[in-house]
């Protein structure tokens, strides 16, 4: 009898403990995420954590068509890049047992890298993605091989990036996100443990009660519940991956275990991890002076509220966690489904569980000036906003078209003198100002985005003469890459780059653009052409020399 009382005094407690959410919260939160899977598809695990408890879950889809096998909570995801927060909290358990510190240069491990490299570069600058190191599956593109095409590992990328000589920034002055970043860590981590960075991490998965979380090392292994990647092209098509490259992605885990992780975050006071660990695995990394990625995890703020989040994506898998600690809640999206949006979604569920107004701001649907606009040929031309976008405007019988890199030319209809729209949506305004003098610019009028301004580039006026002087043969030595440039006509140029031709546009004197790719022409004292500055994604600064 008094085990029984004790038994209903503790069940009791636990039921008036219960975070779980009411019937009409996941009413709406149910309906939000139905709408993104529709009958035999592909789908996802949802999760919310509130105050160190689960408060709500949804499995919805299929983790595989070909035998229509539903999601549910044995459901085993590729995180992608979500995974990053565990290779730095590895990180972390080493600087706790004072096994490295995070002024360490990262070469007093590895020591054959960067050798010419005077800079230190620190595992500060490997965490936040401040050491100026390409990404590997930059460098890769770049050669002409396709990443997920190829049978690659962690080693693959450390021969790759052994033959680096110079790095994108100078460590330190700069943030961009480099996945090459956490490959290194890994390497790092297996030269302090003499044991395998999947063995590490998977022992302290172990520890933390994740039991279904490892790193993939064999894209052949066998993954108990697998959730197979789809993408639709016309049609549901698996995505295949056949990379064993892992640290900055490639960790396959269930809801259930991530879960478990947000709830130890949330609690604080673990067996297991030092309330000082948890708390630094989730704040920014001092004296770095970029605070907007940490430990894995980046910051900022949604609709007024402080936020830590990341992304993953690869092939077809998409996982998003948010996280608002002032509120002790975490929101997690993991899917199967290539066009799951998985941040919006993620943001959606958080407008509906913290009861957030949607941003209803009204920015200028128009200008408030229109100016004279007498030939239509003053407006052509290349423009670039403060972000490095491009958009070129171009005159074609009489009408005016805007283009972009890898979108369809749009018509723009002239409403009046240097005011436009959009053909394909007349709340969408284009207006010119300062039109032949001083800074000419365009800008992007729309009610529901704020104004976006481009400014017109100089006119190319360099005669065919001198454009040809560009042509040539043009080598990097550090990913043994040959460029080929043969001048076509007006501002036109044929790149030849791993035995593969495109077009590319001389868009300044000394400025080529190739798809997204942006060549810079270097020239010596005298004004010959000497090589080439590349750029493109995660990787700049990349010297090809005229051979």
């Amino acid at each position: 009898m008094k085990q029984s009382l004790i038994f209903t005094i503790l069940l009791l407690s636990f039921l008036a403990n219960s975070q779980n959410f009411d019937q009409e919260l996941v009413n709406k939160l149910d309906l939000q995420i139905e709408q993104y899977v529709e009958g035999i598809s592909p789908g996802m695990a949802v999760g919310i954590v509130k105050d160190g408890e689960i408060v709500y879950q949804k499995y919805i889809g299929y983790s595989n068509l070909e035998n229509q096998i539903e999601i549910n909570e044995t459901t085993s995801f590729n995180i992608a890049s979500n995974a990053k927060q565990f290779t730095a909290l590895c990180v972390l358990r080493l600087i706790e047992q004072g096994k490295i510190n995070l002024e360490d240069d990262f070469r007093k491990f590895l020591p054959d890298l960067y050798t010419n490299i005077e800079d230190k570069i620190t595992i500060s600058n490997l965490l936040t993605h401040t050491s100026g190191i390409r990404d590997v599956y930059d460098l890769w593109a770049l050669k002409g091989q396709t990443w997920w095409q190829l049978f690659i590992d962690n080693s693959d990328a450390i021969e790759l990036l052994q033959t680096q000589t110079d790095l994108n920034f100078k460590p330190g002055t700069k943030y961009l996100y480099s996945n090459s970043n956490y490959i290194l860590l890994t390497e790092i981590i297996e030269n302090i443990t003499d044991k395998t960075f999947s063995e590490f991490s998977k022992a302290l998965f172990l520890e933390l009660k994740m039991p279904n979380t490892s790193f993939l090392t064999n894209y052949m292994e066998v993954i108990p519940n697998k959730a197979r990647p789809y993408g639709n092209w016309e049609g549901w098509k698996e995505y295949p991956v056949i990379t064993e490259v892992n640290g900055d992605g490639a960790l396959f885990t269930t809801l259930n275990d991530q879960l478990n992780w947000e709830k130890r975050i949330q609690r604080v006071d673990d067996n297991i991890l030092s309330k000082k660990l948890i708390n630094q695995s989730q704040s920014p990394i001092e004296k770095i002076n970029f605070k907007n990625y940490g430990y894995g995890l980046m910051f900022g703020t949604y609709r007024g509220l402080d936020y830590s989040y990341h992304d993953g994506s690869t092939g077809a898998y998409n996982a998003t966690f948010l996280r608002f600690p002032p509120q002790n809640i975490s929101i997690l999206v993991i899917s199967n489904n290539g066009n799951v949006p998985t941040n919006y979604l993620a943001k959606q569920l958080s407008d509906i569980t913290l009861n957030l107004e949607t941003d209803n701001t009204i920015y200028p649907a128009v200008p408030v000036k229109i100016e004279r606009l007498k030939d239509l040929g003053n407006i052509v031309g290349n423009y670039k906003n403060d972000d490095g976008k491009i958009i070129k405007i171009t005159e074609k019988d009489g009408s005016i078209f805007r283009e972009i890199y890898q979108r369809d030319p749009i018509k723009l209809i002239n409403e009046k003198n240097g005011l436009f729209h959009y053909e394909t949506n007349e709340e969408l305004k284009m207006n010119f100002t300062n039109i032949k003098k001083g800074q000419q610019k365009l800008t992007i009028y729309l009610s529901s985005q704020e104004p976006n301004t481009y400014y017109k580039l100089p006119f190319n006026d360099l005669d065919k003469s001198d454009k040809r002087i560009i042509n040539g043969r043009y080598f990097n030595d550090e990913t043994d890459t040959e460029i080929l440039i043969k001048f076509l006509d007006n501002n036109t140029f044929l790149i030849t780059k791993n035995g593969r031709e495109r077009k590319a546009e001389l868009i300044l004197k000394d400025y080529l653009r190739m798809n997204s790719y942006e060549i810079n022409i270097i020239r010596d004292a005298k004004g010959n052409v000497s090589g080439l500055n590349v750029k493109n994604g995660r990787i700049e600064n990349v010297i090809f020399n005229k051979t």
